[in-house]
């Protein structure tokens, strides 16, 4: 399993994608430098925090596993007062991101885990998908108000794992 992997993966999906009614770039996060902030551009916070794994062959030494991620991206976007369309806008960019999970899968995609440089093979993403869309919050007092939108995208990601050795620190377990 790698979860790094697939956080890297779904980033790239995401990075820079603009809905029809703004023109900021997405902001794809992995790792964010202060947790959930709202800013003018849109952003992305990718966490893969659920998952299961199941064995596909009788052979422990040359078998593989399915594991199945979900994968949760919120998204926040601030619009100053005289923004028109900004729900417009956020919802939009919502359908984009959704959009790009749904068709990104073109066959056999190898991920690869930028710290152990192990290997998998992604086999299906956003078959299973779900989202959530929160109401508009007033960021400011009065007279400064900026209005908050957020959002979640939840969805799986299976990938086929081979294991047939695996190092941990000076460890190798088979």
């Amino acid at each position: 399993m790698s979860l790094t992997a697939i956080q890297n993966y779904v980033q790239t999906q995401l990075q820079g994608l603009v809905g029809a009614y703004g023109n900021q770039p997405l902001v794809a996060w992995v790792d964010a430098p202060s947790g959930i902030a709202m800013m003018e551009t849109p952003q992305a916070y990718i966490l893969s925090a659920e998952g299961e794994g199941v064995r596909q062959t009788m052979a422990y030494t040359a078998g593989y596993y399915e594991d199945t991620h979900q994968v949760y991206v919120t998204i926040t976007w601030a619009f100053p007062p005289n923004f028109t369309n900004a729900n417009l806008a956020f919802t939009n960019l919502m359908d984009t991101a959704i959009a790009r999970i749904r068709t990104n899968y073109q066959g056999a995609i190898l991920v690869t885990d930028p710290a152990t440089q192990a290997e998998s093979q992604l086999l299906v993403i956003g078959d299973k998908l779900r989202w959530r869309y929160l109401p508009e919050q007033d960021l400011g007092e009065s007279g400064q108000e900026w209005f908050g939108y957020f959002g979640q995208i939840i969805f799986e990601v299976k990938e086929k794992v081979q294991y047939l050795s695996v190092t941990i620190g000076p460890e190798v377990i088979l």
